[in-house]
């Protein structure tokens, strides 16, 4: 029983000495805590996407980018999961998409009842809403983005870029028009 207790007592200090973070990819490089802030009009542009591409090709293996909150700032992440971005240079993509009609009902889980699967379907026909890019054309792909960030492994890459004035483009692909000829009958009702 003594030598049960100590094992364990040894596998658990073991452990806490390795650390339980998950293992990250091979061939992964450094990477450095970095935010991003988004400002447009002025103002910092919540909810909005912000993507890294390397000017290093060999760093383009691993996507980085992240959300901005409410004041503006994205906490950068490589793979959406492991905190910091390699250090080098980026250029910087942006999108944001706001609707306007009906609310966009959420996807039913995968565990959804066919009652939960069919109130979904009928919102989605049945529903009406626009979609609108707002933020300039150029900003959102890395073949026309003017802007770029330097990640440094010796320095804090608290960053920031300004992406001018807001625009509304619609996204005709991302609107709905109400197909199904009814009135929109939102999810959680019978119709």
């Amino acid at each position: 029983m003594k030598n049960w207790y100590v094992m364990s007592v040894g596998c658990v200090a073991a452990l806490l000495v390795s650390g339980c973070s998950e293992q990250r990819p091979e061939g992964m490089p450094e990477l450095y805590p970095a935010t991003l802030t988004v400002v447009q009009d002025g103002q910092p542009l919540p909810e909005a996407t912000v993507s890294l591409f390397a000017e290093d090709a060999s760093l383009n293996r691993w996507p980085a980018g992240g959300v901005t909150d409410e004041s503006g700032v994205a906490t950068l992440m490589t793979y959406s999961k492991y905190p910091g971005v390699p250090a080098g240079t980026f250029k910087v993509m942006v999108n944001k998409t706001v609707t306007e009609g009906d609310p966009i009902p959420e996807p039913p889980a995968a565990n959804a009842t066919m009652e939960e699967r069919a109130a979904y379907d009928r919102a989605i026909k049945t529903g009406s809403f626009e979609a609108f890019q707002v933020v300039a054309k150029e900003f959102r792909t890395a073949g026309t983005t003017p802007l770029t960030v330097t990640v440094s492994a010796d320095a804090d890459n608290d960053l920031s870029v300004d992406i001018g004035a807001a625009v509304k483009e619609k996204d005709v692909q991302a609107s709905a028009t109400g197909g199904g000829g009814g009135d929109y009958v939102p999810m959680g009702t019978d119709s």
